[in-house]
């Protein structure tokens, strides 16, 4: 004897914002991974910044980063967890060498305040949603 049981799933305010939340921060991402390409080909900067003719660390970050924060957005924007670790791993990259070495990377107060920002803002919505899922 078989029910026929149609099921439907249907998720919590939290959870539909919370991933619209983590679609917002890949579309950021693939604007940095962008800005990442174009200048690793000379596209901005007036060429200035092309991977041949930068500081040999600049080159190790961008090339990182240009591969991290792409993958990083993939998974945000399906919901998996491994896109928030691997934008965790870029986001620190970009934070320590912008706010650690600005002679070599240039300042980007923005990029950094930024990063900072939506990091805090997921862990809480996380939380949140941990908080609201045990009770």
């Amino acid at each position: 004897m078989e029910t026929d049981r149609s099921t439907t799933y249907r998720s919590s305010f939290s959870q539909g914002f919370f991933l619209l939340f983590q679609r917002g921060v890949a579309f950021y991402l693939i604007i940095l991974a962008l800005g990442c390409w174009a200048a690793l080909i000379g596209l901005s900067h007036g060429g200035a910044g092309r991977f041949d003719v930068v500081h040999p660390d600049v080159r190790f970050v961008e090339a990182i980063l240009a591969v991290c924060f792409p993958v990083a957005a993939l998974g945000l924007w399906f919901g998996v967890g491994w896109g928030a670790v691997i934008w965790f791993i870029g986001a620190g990259i970009q934070i320590v060498s912008h706010g650690a070495y600005p002679r070599i990377f240039g300042e980007a107060p923005f990029i950094v305040a930024l990063h900072i920002l939506l990091i805090l803002v997921y862990m809480a919505l996380w939380i949140y949603r941990m908080f609201i899922r045990w009770h």
